[in-house]
């Protein structure tokens, strides 16, 4: 039920089919997830600071659309939350 929620939100935040297009491509986020660990930490750092829909509409408008998918799939993606873990980036 929480996934559904939270799923939901990034939908209004990103767009349904963003978020669908970011889940079919789980294995591209991963893979710049391991590839840019620093700039996939500022941009899950630079989405969690912001604390209203309209700022993280807006942030998210302005994300190059390689660390949106990683960032939604480091939400919503179970093996790409793995990876995260193991690289040691639980700051999610």
């Amino acid at each position: 039920m929480l996934n559904r929620q939270f799923r939901t939100a990034l939908e209004e935040i990103f767009g349904a089919d963003f978020v669908e297009e970011s889940l079919r491509r789980s294995e591209y986020a991963q893979m710049i997830i391991y590839e840019q660990p620093e700039e996939f930490k500022k941009t899950v750092l630079g989405f969690q600071r912001l604390n209203f829909r309209d700022e993280q509409t807006e942030y998210a408008n302005k994300l190059a659309p390689d660390f949106g998918y990683a960032l939604i799939c480091s939400l919503l993606d179970n093996s790409t939350r793995e990876l995260v873990a193991e690289l040691g980036l639980n700051f999610l």
